[in-house]
């Protein structure tokens, strides 16, 4: 018999060999357009924690921020970074660039978790297909915990697959495979708790074997919460601990919830509301989003197989869509993790519909050229345009912008400065002034003030307030005492 060299056959020759070249690809693409500072507040903030705590040993808040909470081995990764001698100026080039290496990693997890539910071509065009929307490729150039724990959750599902294909439960491949699920899924949930809302991926997982026996889904929810009980006890004894000025209440799982669901309460109007189901669709597209819609339709009127499948999806991808669109303030972040199997799902029916190899590859070609010329209307992080170039650029701009007029007046030569900002801005201002000591120490702390001390002659104030007035009396008294005052916010 002769080899077979049909490009099937050759593709399952070199297989790992094109998903290396595409991993190293993707990371290429992702390093070379990653943004070069905070690309959004909330990295920002998670950032100021980690520096707060490491050089004060203590975050003070009014309130215990839901970041402690819900990113806990994120905030103490990049303190500990800190510990061991990373500088300040670098923790965006740390959190950026985790960013980086954890999407090429996720494209892989997710092509080998789709081929075990379908074939490599479909596979390989879902990862394609679910790298360039604009929720992924956003968080694959600047830093969030959403990514890195996206990644952790595809390969804890791959673990759970594994543990699934083993003969007998009881054997040492299977609690080996189900021990590493865990901790993988522990970690994930740590670095960002809200993914224990994409716990379907699992689910998904197991429905690959079509092995849904009681034992199995038994241990998928007890590494959920393994996975669900680490995150709380590390906030809880490593986080938590270092907050001051903050309720003790708020320290308990019941006190942070209320509060947290205080702050963001559920509205089922908010689901119909522009503004907080814009950042849904343009997450995808609305070409792409649409499709999903149709995929999850076609696929619960489809066989026996393509309901499993459409369910296990729709496990994963909608309780965080829903969660999230119910909630005030969403964001194409948000959706992130959603998109991964309900792109699977589109793809799944287009190849369904379109039998021809070369139709198929015109297709994906002619998609993803109209995804970009699509929702045009958005300008940021939180409702990107679908053209994620653009958008690119403008996050790049507003960051850079802001980064920039910061580091330029700690430059300045006076060694008296002084900052005063709103909270949503602070985080830029401060880690600039952080930046620029070359021995930083905090000499004071009181409320919403505290000075920054770099050698004995040279400090920087740094003031919160939210009131216009209060920060233009607050300016004319500090320059009467010699300070240069600056604000990302306020016109002083």
């Amino acid at each position: 018999m002769t080899r077979s060299t049909t490009p099937a056959a050759a593709f399952g020759r070199y297989e790992w060999l094109f998903i290396a070249l595409g991993a190293l690809a993707a990371f290429w693409l992702h390093w070379h357009f990653r943004i070069s500072g905070f690309g959004e507040q909330d990295a920002g903030r998670l950032a100021s924690d980690a520096i707060n705590w490491h050089f004060e040993g203590s975050i003070d808040m009014t309130k215990v921020d839901y970041r402690l909470h819900t990113s806990p081995l994120y905030i103490h990764s990049m303190k500990l970074a800190l510990d061991h001698g990373m500088r300040v100026r670098t923790i965006p080039l740390f959190m950026n660039g985790l960013s980086v290496l954890a999407s090429s990693a996720c494209m892989v997890g997710l092509y080998l978790l789709f081929r075990r539910l379908s074939t490599p071509a479909i596979a390989a065009a879902a990862t394609l297909v679910y790298s360039f929307t604009p929720c992924f490729w956003l968080g694959s150039v600047y830093g969030m915990p959403t990514l890195p724990s996206l990644t952790l959750l595809v390969f804890a599902a791959l673990a759970f697959g594994k543990a699934a294909d083993q003969p007998r439960l009881r054997s040492l491949g299977f609690a080996g495979y189900l021990a590493l699920c865990a901790l993988l899924t522990a970690l994930a949930f740590s670095l960002k708790a809200d993914m224990a809302l994409s716990s379907g991926a699992l689910l998904l997982a197991l429905i690959a074997r079509g092995r849904l026996r009681p034992a199995l889904l038994a241990c998928l929810v007890l590494v959920v919460g393994l996975g669900t009980l680490f995150t709380m006890a590390y906030a809880h004894h490593v986080a938590l601990p270092v907050v001051e000025a903050a309720p003790k209440d708020t320290h308990a799982v019941g006190g942070f919830l209320e509060s947290w669901s205080t702050r963001f309460p559920f509205k089922w109007s908010l689901l119909i509301d522009p503004k907080n189901n814009a950042p849904i669709t343009h997450a995808s597209g609305t070409l792409l989003f649409a499709l999903c819609m149709l995929a999850l339709c076609q696929g619960a009127l489809g066989s026996k197989r393509r309901r499993w499948l459409t369910f296990g999806a729709a496990a994963w991808g909608l309780p965080p869509m829903l969660f999230w669109g119910l909630k005030p303030g969403n964001s194409a972040r948000h959706n992130l993790p959603a998109f991964a199997p309900l792109v699977f799902l589109a793809m799944l029916m287009l190849f369904q519909l379109v039998d021809y190899r070369g139709r198929r590859v015109w297709l994906l070609i002619v998609m993803l050229l109209a995804l970009g010329q699509m929702d045009l209307t958005g300008n940021n992080s939180v409702n990107p345009r679908v053209d994620f170039l653009s958008t690119t650029e403008q996050v790049e701009k507003a960051s850079s912008g802001l980064h920039t007029r910061a580091r330029e007046f700690m430059n300045s030569p006076n060694p008296k400065k002084a900052i005063i900002e709103t909270e949503y801005l602070q985080s830029y201002s401060e880690f600039e002034a952080w930046a620029a000591a070359e021995a930083p120490t905090l000499r004071a702390r009181r409320n919403s003030q505290k000075t920054i001390g770099d050698g004995p002659e040279r400090e920087t104030r740094l003031l919160r307030t939210g009131s216009a007035q209060v920060a233009r009396t607050q300016a004319e008294s500090l320059r009467s005492q010699g300070f240069d005052v600056f604000s990302l916010q306020f016109s002083l």
